[in-house]
């Protein structure tokens, strides 16, 4: 009997890990399939929009240190990438690849139970297998976050790492300002220190306050080591009283377009 994509997730024994990254491809393919011209997209299209964005935030896992990250959880994150993705339509032959030699590292370990082992076989011929994007387009869970006002944390796009402060939230997403910071090697409070507020630069040519609502930042500790808790308790955010003001409160965003924006 072939072996259902639900299963395979059920096997890695990882349920929190599951779970935030099907929800992440349930988010970055729900955005990319929705929309007027969303229809006359190719499917290739939108699966590498949905990859590009995926993996620009696990990649921190799957391209860590071994010595900051258990090579056992980066082959967990890794085949739970590909079922999640496949299950949604997608697939990359190179997270392929990663995801069938985590089955045998896996295997090698004896990390996972009898059933795993047996089944195999059935989970590569599942990953290999022409994925098939679902008639609809995923659903999304209700917003919400672990993360607290008062919390500094640092967020890693690529090689570059950027720090923000939370504010408060809102309606399950925190409300965020960043500090005019990036450095290419990971930050710490300490870094942040007299460090004043990053404004957007408008065409009239100044500088204004910057704040977002950054949906999809949900769990804390972070699983995909994206997002690390620098400091908690801060009452007071970068200065920005250098800033000019604007009528709106923030603008409203998530992880993945945030990631996009900060790329170089």
């Amino acid at each position: 009997m072939a072996i259902k994509h639900l299963d395979v997730l059920k096997l890695l024994a990882a349920a929190g890990l599951v779970e935030a990254i099907d929800g992440d491809v349930k988010r970055c393919a729900h955005w990319a399939r929705l929309g007027p011209g969303a229809a006359a997209r190719e499917p290739a299209q939108i699966g590498a929009e949905v990859m590009g964005n995926v993996l620009l935030r696990w990649n921190c896992i799957l391209q860590a240190d071994p010595a900051e990250v258990a090579p056992l959880y980066v082959h967990k994150t890794a085949l739970a990438l590909a079922v999640c993705l496949h299950r949604q339509g997608f697939a990359d032959a190179e997270l392929t690849d990663a995801a069938v030699a985590a089955i045998a590292a896996l295997n090698a370990a004896v990390a996972l139970n009898d059933t795993f082992h047996r089944r195999s076989a059935d989970i590569e011929t599942l990953l290999r297998s022409p994925a098939l994007m679902p008639a609809r387009r995923p659903s999304q869970a209700k917003a919400h976050t672990a993360w607290r006002a008062g919390d500094v944390v640092a967020m890693q796009v690529g090689d570059r790492h950027h720090a923000f402060h939370v504010l408060e939230v809102s309606q399950g997403a925190p409300i965020v300002e960043f500090y005019d910071i990036v450095q290419d090697t990971p930050l710490a409070w300490e870094h942040l220190q007299g460090v004043i507020a990053r404004g957007e630069r408008l065409n009239d040519g100044r500088a204004y306050v910057d704040r977002h609502a950054l949906y999809g930042l949900q769990y804390q500790p972070d699983p995909a080591h994206q997002f690390r808790l620098l400091a908690s308790g801060i009452a007071q955010g970068p200065d920005n009283a250098h800033l000019a003001r604007r009528s709106g409160l923030y603008a409203v965003t998530d992880i993945f377009r945030m990631a996009r924006e900060l790329l170089p």
